[in-house]
């Protein structure tokens, strides 16, 4: 037997939240519980299987976020690069990017960023 599960957005009380009901139970998240929520099942999610994709599947319409804010820094204690990405949904993702994991991604970029100067011609 499955349990009709909805999820909404109310503003209880002026404050934005998020519903969540499951049968007859429910409960009420503010924006912060939201986020340990979201930060809680996306470490439960990396441990189940199958695994997420290592690619991106064609078939799937991801959401996309538009010019996102992003910051890097030199990890403290590693030679990695610390990449992070924040997406107005989920927040702010971290990735500890090897240095020849950064060669790759940094000619990846400069390839998309020579094809998009060449394409508004902005490239000599």
């Amino acid at each position: 037997m499955t349990r009709p599960m909805s999820i909404e957005k109310v503003n209880e009380y002026g404050q934005h939240a998020v519903r969540i009901a499951i049968d007859q139970s429910a409960v009420l998240l503010e924006a912060d519980d939201l986020d340990a929520l979201i930060e809680h099942l996306s470490a439960l999610r990396s441990s189940m299987r199958p695994e997420i994709p290592k690619e991106p599947l064609r078939s799937h319409q991801y959401v996309i976020e538009i010019d996102p804010c992003w910051h890097t820094e030199k990890h403290p204690l590693q030679d990695n690069t610390m990449l992070f990405l924040r997406h107005s949904g989920l927040g702010w993702a971290g990735f500890a990017l090897p240095t020849e994991s950064l060669a790759r991604l940094h000619h990846a970029l400069t390839q998309q960023l020579e094809a998009s100067l060449e394409v508004h011609g902005m490239l000599n």
